[in-house]
């Protein structure tokens, strides 16, 4: 699995085009929050090839910026019919952060459902948790997964289930 760290130019570059909800020009977000209790913001965020993480106060170059494609990403979708849920794993070294969403739907005031948004990332150092970090529920912004589960069935993957991951067609 490659990793890459980008350089100062390349996150600037990134940073100073938020066309699209802060994840730059080109690129669709996954899922992105304000962190409670910090003042840092996480974006994960993809284009046709790539997937990136970052991690930072917001308007200033990022803490961690990791990136890898699509084609190797640990991406976990919505696989049941429990809680919409899921998840996407970046590595560096001995690190891991896990991303997570989690979408409840409950009824609400005449039957309209609400849906409430948990969020999180999980830092794991060779597997020992080292940190999790939660998502402000307000404001969040979460968008997730559609459009990635999307671009990795086109780049011809499936997914089979959570005991068994992706494989190609």
């Amino acid at each position: 699995m490659q990793r890459y760290t980008a350089s100062a130019a390349m996150v600037l570059g990134l940073l100073a085009s938020q066309a699209t909800a802060d994840c730059g020009r080109g690129n669709i977000p996954f899922t992105f929050c304000d962190i409670a209790g910090k003042d840092t913001v996480l974006r994960v965020c993809h284009d046709d090839f790539t997937v990136t993480y970052s991690y930072g106060v917001s308007g200033e170059v990022p803490q961690l910026y990791l990136s890898e494609p699509i084609t190797t990403v640990d991406y976990h979708p919505w696989d049941a019919p429990a809680p919409t849920s899921g998840s996407i794993t970046f590595r560096n070294g001995d690190y891991a952060y896990e991303v997570a969403s989690l979408f409840v739907t409950q009824p609400f005031d005449d039957d309209i459902p609400s849906v409430t948004h948990f969020g999180w990332v999980t830092v794991t150092r060779n597997g020992e948790i080292v940190d999790k970090l939660e998502c402000r529920p307000e404001p969040s912004r979460y968008v997730y997964g559609g459009a990635l589960y999307e671009r990795m069935t086109a780049m011809g993957l499936v997914w089979n289930g959570y005991g068994r991951g992706w494989s190609e067609y």
